[in-house]
């Protein structure tokens, strides 16, 4: 019964091969054509692609109609307003904020006096208050803010530093301060080369100058004109000019010298009755640049 079963099954597929031979027979030109006549996939031609558009409606549609656009022509134009930046005005009266102290280093008849300075982002002011006969001061009523505080008698003492505090909104605070007195003898300062040539002729010159107080309250030097200066120099140097010389409007004397042997010198001056011992720049030989040959810069450039 197997070999029937095969049998049968043989003879069904034997069918099917002869009827799917004779369908390419019969359909041959079709199934070659997609490779070699002009449909084949090298030949095909692609049209362009066309897109579609909304369809503009007709201008008599009331349904469609565009609202018409605003003339800006007429529009009157503001000018834009520029606002200043807000800050606080420095103004240091008119709070309930309060400072005193007392101030040392004032003579009997003095008439010291203590200076606030307000600072702010809009700037500074200032506010003086005078100091009792006791040294003692007092600025009642004042703003709160950032203070630089100092003492002075205006042409005579000048402030000992000054004090930078910040004062809360109806503070009260005690703060001491001084004035100092500036001396009263004359200050002497050198001038002259970093260096003296041995062999050459050089200038040494001094200023004379005194301390003294501004009507800020600020010490300052000022120079002291007409006064002699007498000048000894160490043995290194040798005097060309006179050894006295009175100083000129701006409280200088000068000297004329030369070094005779390398070192460093001293000078001592005298004016008055004061005397001042100050060390000189030091005496060296000059550096003699020495050009070279003329075969010898040939020979480099070759």
């Amino acid at each position: 019964m197997f070999w029937d079963w095969f049998l049968a099954a043989k003879f069904v597929g034997a069918v099917a091969l002869a009827v799917g031979l004779g369908w390419v027979w019969t359909n041959s030109e079709l199934v070659t054509s997609a490779y070699t006549d002009e449909r084949a996939v090298q030949a095909l031609t692609l049209q362009p692609l066309s897109f579609s558009v909304a369809t503009i409606p007709p201008s008599d549609d009331a349904a469609f109609e565009l609202a018409p656009a605003p003339d800006t022509g007429n529009i009157p134009l503001t000018r834009l307003a520029v606002s200043d930046p807000v800050v606080t005005k420095p103004v240091v009266r008119g709070g309930d904020a309060r400072l005193s102290g007392h101030v040392r280093g004032l003579g009997p008849d003095d008439v010291g006096q203590v200076r606030l300075t307000r600072i702010t982002d809009g700037g500074s002011s200032d506010w003086t208050v005078g100091v009792n006969a006791d040294g003692s001061w007092t600025a009642p009523g004042i703003h709160g803010g950032r203070y630089r505080i100092r003492a002075l008698v205006p042409n005579l003492r000048a402030s000992n530093g000054s004090t930078v505090l910040f004062l809360g909104e109806g503070q009260r605070r005690e703060l001491n301060l001084a004035v100092t007195t500036p001396p009263e003898g004359l200050v002497f300062e050198l001038v002259a080369a970093d260096e003296l040539p041995l062999g050459s002729d050089s200038v040494v010159a001094v200023t004379v100058g005194r301390q003294t107080v501004d009507g800020e309250g600020r010490s300052v030097l000022a120079a002291v004109p007409g006064v002699p200066v007498q000048a000894t120099f160490s043995s290194l140097l040798s005097t060309l000019s006179a050894n006295v010389v009175s100083t000129d409007p701006g409280g200088a004397a000068r000297f004329l010298v030369r070094c005779g042997a390398p070192g460093r010198a001293s000078v001592t001056f005298v004016a008055g009755d004061q005397t001042a011992l100050l060390t000189l720049p030091p005496c060296v030989a000059p550096v003699i640049q020495i050009p070279p040959a003329v075969g010898d810069a040939e020979s480099t450039d070759g």
